[in-house]
């Protein structure tokens, strides 16, 4: 009786203690929530796109003719081309669910190559047939993100972001070369519409600089129709547009503060104070 005793007046004092420990351990807010920043600022990020293909090629064979076929193999290879983007960004009051929104426009490039190698069957002939086929699109994009801070230690985090873009082609060259394996060839179109996401580990480097390297990737396609999650088809093979970008993102922060400290404002040092009340 006398242990059970002990326990229940040493409950709360373990408890504060363990509590403390909690606390000691919060991680420090990348976006400060003292009121002191401002909650918007600006952005850019360099980076790189790649055309991913798929990882593994088969023979096919398409009959032409009753006595004709053609037996060839497509080799699909992406490409590294250059992106780089800028925008603003407005952290939210509370960020249990978003950490903060951000818009911006970007240059995008997506280039990559398709070969082809095979051969021909005419009745007792049989030949052989070869093509290659490149293309570099240029796209203006502008796209909108939410995004999500998960911290791995004070002042590193990994970012998830979930966003839209909409992309239009201004320029680019398609070229093929050599024959051509019977089969649909198609392209993306002028305007494209997806939504994407993206994975980062960033760094808050200083009070007013984050660094988040991230790749980005859509997963569906509202236009062109989808062709397996955000696929994108150029000649007759399927590519993942991949996007490497470095983000660097500036916190901005007024110069000086309107409010000093309470203790230390004018008003606190010219301020009487009632002598009998010093008394008492």
């Amino acid at each position: 009786m006398k242990r059970a005793l002990l326990y229940f007046f040493l409950l709360p004092f373990v408890l504060d203690v363990s509590a403390q420990g909690l606390m000691d351990r919060k991680h420090p807010d990348i976006f400060p929530l003292d009121g002191k920043m401002r909650r918007s600022g600006f952005y850019f990020a360099p980076g790189l796109t790649y055309t991913l293909p798929r990882f593994k090629d088969k023979e096919e064979t398409v009959n032409i003719a009753p006595d004709t076929s053609i037996t060839g193999i497509y080799d699909p290879a992406g490409k590294l081309g250059m992106y780089l983007e800028a925008g603003w960004f407005l952290f939210t009051r509370d960020p249990v669910i978003l950490d903060y929104w951000d818009v911006g426009v970007a240059y995008k490039q997506l280039a990559g190559k398709e070969s082809f190698e095979g051969r021909y069957a005419f009745g007792d002939s049989i030949g052989s047939a070869a093509g290659q086929g490149t293309f570099s699109d240029q796209h203006l994009t502008v796209h909108a993100n939410a995004n999500k801070f998960f911290q791995t230690a004070d002042y590193q985090f990994i970012q998830l972001s979930l966003g839209a873009n909409v992309d239009w082609r201004f320029g680019g060259s398609r070229d093929y070369e050599g024959f051509a394996f019977p089969r649909t060839q198609a392209f993306p179109p002028e305007f494209i519409g997806q939504a994407h996401v993206k994975l980062g580990y960033g760094f808050k480097v200083s009070k007013r600089l984050l660094i988040i390297p991230a790749v980005e990737t859509p997963f569906f396609s509202v236009v062109p129709t989808d062709k397996g999650f955000g696929q994108l088809q150029w000649f007759s093979s399927n590519y993942r547009p991949l996007i490497f970008s470095v983000r660097f993102l500036f916190l901005r922060y007024p110069k000086g503060f309107a409010c000093v400290p309470v203790k230390n404002n004018e008003f606190e040092k010219h301020k009487v104070v009632n002598p009998e009340y010093r008394s008492r």
